[in-house]
């Protein structure tokens, strides 16, 4: 007699359970997104979180994590504004909660970015990156700052929305 009370209560149990889960809505993965906005205020700035978005935004293909494309390679960029130094987030085009990254991509806060293009052809530009990191970046702006911005490759001039080149050190200063 025990054990046949013992069966009707895990029977009971478990279409209880069903029920449960259908009625709620059982939901399966994470939740959407928020949408992409990027920021206009002063640093520091932080990694997004819902890093897809800043992805999608940005003009990137959601890859893998474990991603890593036909001819990988690193650059250095350093942010400065109003002649101090900007840190750069690890976690940048990096969505942990769904397993994918971009193409542009950091690790750490030392600077260094990578590069891991599906094609070797492919060269994304600093204002994907800036997109990607969501920060307000144009050929005036950064952020909030709005006063001499300069960009240089190795030393050099560069254009605002120049492209990512491997080895080189891309600095970004700007005031207010």
């Amino acid at each position: 007699m025990r054990a046949g009370r013992w069966r009707r209560a895990g029977a009971t149990a478990a279409a209880l359970l069903l029920v449960s889960s259908l009625a709620g809505g059982c939901q399966v993965g994470p939740a959407p997104p928020g949408p992409a906005e990027l920021r206009t205020g002063p640093p520091p700035w932080d990694a997004p979180r819902d890093a897809v978005s800043y992805i999608d935004k940005a003009g990137f293909e959601r890859l893998p994590l474990d991603f890593s494309g036909p001819s990988p390679y690193t650059f250095t960029l350093s942010v400065t504004v109003d002649g101090s130094a900007v840190q750069l987030p690890a976690g940048i085009g990096v969505d942990r909660v769904r397993a994918e990254q971009a193409a542009v991509h950091t690790h750490t806060t030392d600077g260094l970015v990578y590069v891991e293009a599906k094609t070797t052809a492919e060269r994304p530009t600093l204002a994907q990156f800036f997109t990607l990191w969501g920060v307000r970046y144009d050929a005036k702006c950064l952020g909030d700052a709005c006063t001499a911005l300069t960009v240089t490759v190795d030393g050099k001039p560069a254009a605002w929305d120049t492209p990512l080149t491997p080895k080189s050190h891309i600095q970004v200063t700007v005031r207010h």
